[in-house]
């Protein structure tokens, strides 16, 4: 394109974007010099740029369903086509998997825009912020009844949950819920401090064993959460602290969970 030929909508969100020719984008800083309603116009292009990388990232992130790749394979025993039918049916068998993918990734906007959580940290920050901030009843059941509350989660779960102490991080026990998740119910426990801050620990089944237990990091309006998957568990901790706390209580629960795990059972 020409520098010569006035800015367009193309070149504000080029710009953006940063993805505008450097000519194009003399032109376009020299403009925004002059009019502050194109700068702001800019700023909230950018605005609009990070709330859809957030919203969108983690689906493109998550592997296809094993269902969705195992339909795209040719049955086993029947040969590929061949001649002139090949390439028809094979850009068919595209668009079909490239179609169902793209609405597996885009299922959970879907579900946020319906008002439910759609993953596992969002959900863990919302049932968070949900339940931390009631002063009368964040839990169904007290911390001085933990080997109930656990006895009961672990029963409603259907899998052995644990609440591990944080005593040695300041936090003691408020108590813990059974709350409900996009496919299965969790565990909620619920921690404080000396002044009155809380964390949580939400803790659920997955329908897959795995054994990738690194920590990843999300913030959820506000909410920090890591989170990890162990075995057949996902757990999340969140709270209104600082990464770095949050990551050194996160390690202490790990460290808690795997001891209660190794330990011999009664």
């Amino acid at each position: 394109m020409s520098s010569n030929q006035p800015l367009s909508d193309d070149d504000v969100h080029a710009y953006a974007d940063g993805k505008l020719p450097e000519a194009r984008r003399a032109m376009l800083v020299a403009a925004l010099e002059r009019d502050p309603a194109l700068a702001a116009r800019v700023a909230a292009i950018r605005e609009q740029n990070v709330a859809l990388r957030d919203a969108f990232d983690p689906w493109l992130a998550e592997p296809l369903p094993r269902e969705l790749i195992a339909a795209a394979q040719p049955p086993r025993g029947r040969k590929a086509p061949r001649g002139r039918w090949a390439m028809p049916a094979l850009a068919s068998a595209a668009t079909l998997i490239i179609g169902v993918g793209l609405g597996w990734m885009g299922r959970g906007e879907v579900l946020h825009l319906d008002g439910t959580p759609t993953t596992f940290p969002r959900q863990a920050a919302l049932t968070h912020a949900l339940y931390a901030t009631d002063p009368n009843r964040p839990v169904e059941i007290w911390a001085n009844e933990e080997d109930r509350l656990v006895r009961w989660l672990s029963k409603r779960l259907n899998f052995p949950v644990h609440a591990p102490n944080l005593h040695a991080m300041g936090y003691e026990l408020v108590g813990g819920r059974l709350v409900a998740g996009n496919e299965k119910p969790g565990a909620l426990f619920m921690y404080e401090n000396a002044d009155k801050q809380r964390i949580s620990l939400l803790v659920r089944r997955d329908n897959e064993h795995t054994s990738e237990t690194a920590f990843r990091y999300a913030l959820e309006d506000g909410v920090g959460v890591f989170y990890w998957i162990d075995d057949a568990c996902g757990y999340a901790l969140s709270g209104r602290v600082d990464k770095a706390q949050l990551l050194a209580i996160a390690r202490v629960v790990y460290g808690e969970l795997a001891a209660a795990e190794a330990a011999p059972k009664p």
